[in-house]
């Protein structure tokens, strides 16, 4: 059953024909203290991001292929990296941020949780120079595109990841879509990030503000990754836009650790893990969990 306020935010994206204007984040990079805390903190176990990350590291795990290289682009402070790694221990990962405050508190949480088979470099996804052509069987990226400053840079990571991918390799990224109203950007903060740290909730608004258009994804993947990626989106808008390689989904040999992680969700986060698969079903998308 509908929440009244989430009502009326669907009856108002329904209703509003024309997303807002896109304002670029104010930088590319994380890399205050504050905010670099506020949004490794935002991804703990029980965090505002909690419930997306449980979703979409289901979605991961079952493309991992055993023994690949899986490459996370703008992997921050390794939140959601770090379970993905403990998760498929026979895998190689590579954690790609711009941000060395970010991948400084990656490494941290990393050694403080023995996690041994992820290794973290700097960066910018529009180029990837540290990363070999045709070596990374699996490319992922959550909540990460929105940082950068327009659609030509969106183009060059597309391109980037298309240059790193073998020649049979997949794709899964997900990322917000551009709402129609500010309104609608209040209501998902205000239910995402309530209780959360002023720093993290300004960061959550400016990225909603940042976001690219479904359109934006789906004009750059033509031109990169056509055929190897198929683009979703929630139903009614596209709050969220996830783009995933057409290939069958590997065994869910993790669905206990899943299902035990979505347990211990605080009510509010099991609930975002439940919209999001509702909604990313009614536009295609079966949920992994």
């Amino acid at each position: 059953m509908f929440m009244p306020e989430l009502l009326k935010t669907v009856i108002r994206e329904l209703t509003l024909r024309e997303p807002l204007a896109r304002t670029p984040e104010p930088s590319q990079a994380m890399e205050e203290e504050d905010a670099v805390a506020a949004y490794a903190n935002g991804g703990r176990e029980n965090g505002a991001l909690s419930g997306a990350y449980l979703y979409h590291l289901a979605q991961m795990c079952r493309m991992v292929p055993p023994g690949g290289t899986v490459l996370d682009l703008g992997c921050g402070p390794g939140n959601l990296l770090g379970q993905l790694a403990e998760l498929n221990p026979g895998a190689r990962f590579i954690g790609a941020d711009l941000s060395q405050p970010m991948l400084e508190r990656a490494a941290q949480a990393f050694r403080a949780r023995g996690i041994a088979n992820a290794a973290l470099q700097c960066e910018d996804m529009t180029l990837l120079s540290g990363i070999a052509d045709q070596s990374i069987d699996l490319a992922v990226s959550s909540m990460a595109f929105h940082h950068l400053p327009d659609e030509d840079a969106l183009d060059r990571a597309f391109a980037q990841v298309a240059r790193v991918l073998k020649p049979q390799g997949t794709v899964y990224f997900n990322d917000f879509g551009r709402l129609r109203s500010a309104e609608s950007i209040r209501y998902f903060v205000s239910r995402a990030a309530a209780g959360e740290s002023p720093a993290l909730i300004d960061d959550y608004i400016h990225s909603l503000h940042a976001a690219f258009t479904l359109q934006d994804f789906q004009r750059v993947a033509q031109r990169h990754l056509a055929g190897r990626a198929q683009i979703y989106a929630t139903a009614v808008s596209p709050f969220t836009v996830v783009l995933r390689s057409p290939v069958a989904m590997g065994p869910a040999s993790v669905a206990p650790q899943l299902q035990q992680r979505f347990r211990a969700l605080p009510p509010a986060r099991k609930a975002d893990v439940r919209q999001l698969a509702l909604f990313l079903r009614l536009g295609g998308l079966p949920s992994a969990m």
